[in-house]
């Protein structure tokens, strides 16, 4: 009896984690990994740049953000029309992004962080094809309030 409770447990455990990470996935996005391919998309495109800066493997206040915003519908439905999508990654697995990847994000780390000499997690931040700042959020909070996160797409997307 122990043996079959073990087991279920195991299941249940397993299935509760492929789910958890279902649910951080970026489906029907297109997340670019490449920051130079993303400006001249934008430039393409005329959209601006959604850079997400995340510790995706660490960052719990990240995850919430992840799912009360980047993986809703609205946010889908604004993006897909509207914007050119960047995660810059700051995981602590080292496998998780190329030293590449690791040296731009760290780049745009140091270029975008207003309010420390360190990267708030998350922040999001817009820019034009030329990486000229358009506006910013940094952290999240944990009444899940979207709201001044769809007030920057907002202000930002009747500019441009």
């Amino acid at each position: 009896m122990k043996k079959i409770l073990l087991f279920l447990a195991i299941i249940f455990l397993h299935i509760t984690i492929l789910n958890a990470q279902e649910n951080t996935t970026y489906n029907d996005l297109n997340w670019f990994s490449n920051f130079e391919k993303a400006k001249k998309t934008a430039t393409t495109e005329n959209k601006p740049i959604l850079i997400f800066f995340t510790g995706s493997d660490w960052c719990g206040i990240c995850k919430m953000l992840d799912k009360d915003f980047l993986t809703t519908d609205k946010f889908k439905t604004i993006a897909n029309k509207s914007l050119i999508l960047y995660k810059a990654d700051f995981p602590r697995r080292t496998d998780l992004v190329s030293l590449d990847q690791k040296e731009v994000n760290e780049t745009l780390s140091a270029k975008y962080s207003k309010t420390r000499s360190k990267r708030v997690f998350p922040t999001i931040v817009l820019v034009d094809a030329n990486g000229n700042e358009l506006g910013f959020i940094e952290s999240y909070n944990y009444i899940h309030d979207t709201t001044r996160h769809y007030g920057l797409l907002e202000n930002v997307l009747a500019k441009y």
